[in-house]
């Protein structure tokens, strides 16, 4: 019978899914239930490569002292997930020892989902735990990834060296929980089998004694379960940059498994820089290091150095010259009046501004205000002539102050009684009070002008000749 597993359809498993090279690495699914010893290939995909007698456990047999999980005919176990496992001898005597002589070894194997590719990185993992009738445990098991099926017609030895290995070195004598193995290496060939088991003869192999309730067993027998290989990504950075401030280097996609060291002495996925230099950041996943780096060049700004903010008297001055200040010959300038040169003559006043660009450089921008500080903000006539010509019918002063000032305007008769009174720009009097006409005369007018901008606080008068 196939045993059928539900899977979740979210994207993060399926995408996990799709790293994992070793098919029923948990040994899951099988063709048909163990139900005796050396029955490893009835785990889908799982087989001897030697003449050993490497066994499945499944709860599906749910016969006690059995090939069952978790109480099978070798002790008691749960399995590290799900229902099944697999085991197998790492040495064997029939008689007492104080050395490991015997050389009879057995595995498991199985085929990757596709070859691994040379010079890529890859993790594997496997779980073991030491089975409850071992007299001994041993200090090293391994995984070897190769080419082709290690293949032998005997019950002796892989003498391969194995890619993955205890590197701990700690005896694998835990008989109630399971014990981790990992490690990463590129690959240099176009690996497409994974063989986990015991890859030193018997006089190599490091063992201890350990408390058993089978004192007669001679041999170190081991549960392995959820076998894994999976590629790991190198961290990736991006293309080289170019910037004029500060900029974040984050790494694309980082992998929640995996911690990020940068060569700054930072961790994390991302850092903030605003010098040039070279940026290297190291993934660091079940001890693989992997590391991308990116130049960042920051380039200098452009100096513009405008004067502060002054104010001009233009009554004295026809224009005031500003400059950018020095800049390089191939810097393109343009100011707020559409001039290109490094340096503008002015005629009034305004806020001007200008930005500049050069090849190699950030560009900048600068700005200045310039206010007028003519003593005198007003020109006024001294004549005028309402007799409804359409010429000269009405008297306006032409205010010159800054925009925002307050202005006063006041025009009064000999006796100093007020005829016209306003605090308008554009204001102008047209000779009468209250729609009735004043007489052809000389009258007087008084201005009050406050402008903030330039700090001017004039007081102005004269006179205007009303001619009828």
């Amino acid at each position: 019978m196939q045993r059928i597993l539900f899977i979740p359809a979210t994207l993060a498993l399926l995408s996990l899914q799709a790293q994992e090279l070793v098919p029923n690495g948990d040994f899951e699914t099988y063709t048909q239930c163990p139900d005796y010893v050396s029955q490893i290939d009835r785990a889908t995909g799982w087989l001897r490569p030697t003449n050993g007698t490497s066994d499945y456990f499944n709860a599906c047999l749910g016969v006690p002292f059995s090939e069952s999980v978790p109480d099978n005919e070798f002790g008691y176990e749960p399995a590290h997930s799900g229902d099944g496992y697999a085991g197998f001898y790492c040495f064997y005597s029939t008689v007492a020892i104080t050395s490991a002589p015997d050389n009879d070894h057995e595995y498991v194997t199985h085929a990757l989902a596709t070859p691994l590719t040379a010079g890529i990185t890859y993790t594997v993992e496997f779980f073991v735990s030491l089975a409850d009738v071992s007299k001994y445990a041993v200090n090293d098991l391994g995984a070897l990834l190769s080419t082709q099926i290690p293949t032998r017609q005997d019950e002796l030895a892989i003498t391969a060296t194995p890619q993955i290995t205890n590197t701990t070195l700690d005896m694998l004598d835990d008989k109630d929980g399971w014990t981790r193995i990992s490690g990463c290496f590129v690959a240099d060939s176009a690996f497409a089998y994974i063989t986990v088991g015991n890859f030193h003869v018997g006089p190599a192999t490091v063992f201890a004694e350990v408390p058993t309730d089978f004192p007669l067993t001679y041999y170190s027998y081991y549960y392995v379960d959820d076998v894994s290989v999976r590629p790991i990504d190198p961290p990736q950075l991006g293309p080289d940059i170019t910037t004029c401030s500060a900029v974040l280097l984050e790494v694309q996609d980082p992998s929640d498994d995996a911690t990020y060291s940068w060569s700054t002495g930072e961790e994390g996925t991302s850092i903030l820089v605003d010098i040039s230099g070279t940026f290297r950041v190291t993934l660091d996943q079940d001890g693989c290091l992997l590391s991308d780096t990116v130049i960042v060049d920051v380039d200098e700004p452009l100096t513009l150095t405008l004067p502060n903010d002054t104010s001009i008297d233009f009554c004295a001055t026809q224009a005031f010259t500003i400059t950018a200040g020095a800049l390089s010959p191939n810097a393109d300038v343009i100011w707020s009046t559409g001039a290109t040169s490094t340096s503008i003559q002015i005629p009034e006043a305004g806020t001007y501004s200008v930005s500049a660009s050069a090849p190699d450089h950030c560009p900048a921008s600068a700005s200045m205000l310039v206010t007028d500080a003519c003593w005198s903000p007003v020109f006024a006539p001294n004549a005028f002539t309402p007799d409804g010509d359409g010429i000269n019918d009405t008297w306006r002063p032409l205010w010159q102050a800054n925009d925002g000032a307050t202005l006063e305007l006041t025009i009064v008769d000999r006796w100093g009684t007020i005829l016209f009174d306003s605090s308008a720009r554009s204001a102008s009097w047209d000779g009468t009070v209250d729609g009735r006409p004043m007489p052809t005369g000389v009258y007087v007018w008084l201005g009050h002008a406050r402008d903030a901008v330039n700090g001017s606080n004039a007081r102005l008068s004269g006179h205007v000749t009303l001619i009828r």
